[in-house]
């Protein structure tokens, strides 16, 4: 059994893999441009009340791909954080490594199926994310 396998093998042990609403938290998301304060403000409260104030692992997934693996303490922010990149402007003169996760999240808007696991110790995100970016490939890795 080579190393890859023996990771899968670990992560489906502990129900990690596969990413799926029987073994991940899991809630849909609309990006796009907020049509005013109190959408946007809505849509705030909505990550809140989905996530709450853990820390851990979410998953970026459309149309049965995976776009975006990462880790957050909070969550809640950082999925936030996502959401405004889907729709802010991109200055003309900011250059492309600098705005790549804006241009990612703005190419991939529209409604996202996000899953997340809590996991509080900031090693055991690490290596999850890690793992599962290597073994899932998300479609972040290639975009430029």
């Amino acid at each position: 059994m080579n190393i890859v396998d023996k990771l899968t093998f670990c992560l489906e042990e502990e129900r990690i893999l596969p990413v799926s609403k029987e073994t991940w938290n899991s809630f849909k998301l609309n990006h796009c441009f907020p049509e005013s304060k109190q959408e946007k403000k809505e849509q705030y409260n909505y990550i809140s009340e989905q996530v709450g104030n853990k820390s851990g692992i979410y998953i970026y997934m459309k149309d049965g791909d995976y776009l975006y693996i990462g880790k957050a303490k909070p969550l809640s922010n950082r999925i936030r954080n996502h959401y405004v990149e889907s729709y802010k402007p991109i200055p003309d003169n900011c250059p492309k490594e600098k705005s790549r996760w804006d241009r990612f999240f703005a190419e991939y808007n529209g409604e996202v199926e996000i899953y997340w696991r809590e996991f509080e110790s900031e090693e055991e995100r690490q290596l999850v994310e890690i793992i599962l970016t290597k073994l899932l490939k998300p479609v972040f890795l290639t975009f430029k």
